[in-house]
């Protein structure tokens, strides 16, 4: 018989925070963007590396101009999976990426993009 772990329950609200958290941080993070930058070359894709970093940024630059149902499209586009993290030195939450999401939030950001129009109408 597999023991049963027992988890604490948080409050969605805590949840949402910490993810969020994560999204705002990986655009903007060098480690994170050299790996998106990897894993899209690797896939494939004709998206080059300097086109990867501005886009990432300007997710970054209209995040809280967003929409809710907007922002909930991209993190269901960005994020495979949410695991909460409890050990003795650590709580909080991994967010385990979906790849082939990078690539479609890249797109959208790149110049000439929706995303890209949308920071020229802000500014």
């Amino acid at each position: 018989m597999i023991p049963r772990r027992s988890y604490e329950r948080l409050p969605a609200a805590e949840i949402e925070a910490a993810v969020v958290a994560q999204i705002r941080t990986v655009p903007t993070s060098p480690e994170s963007v050299a790996a998106v930058v990897r894993q899209i070359q690797r896939s494939g894709s004709p998206i080059d590396e300097a086109t990867t970093v501005l886009a990432m940024g300007r997710l970054n630059d209209v995040w809280d101009q967003l929409f809710p149902a907007e922002k909930h499209r991209i993190a269901n586009l960005m994020i495979e999976r949410i695991d909460l993290i409890h050990t003795d030195e650590l709580q909080g939450v991994k967010v385990k990426w979906r790849e082939l999401g990078w690539d479609a939030l890249v797109g959208e950001f790149a110049p000439g993009s929706v995303g890209a129009e949308l920071l020229e109408v802000e500014g």
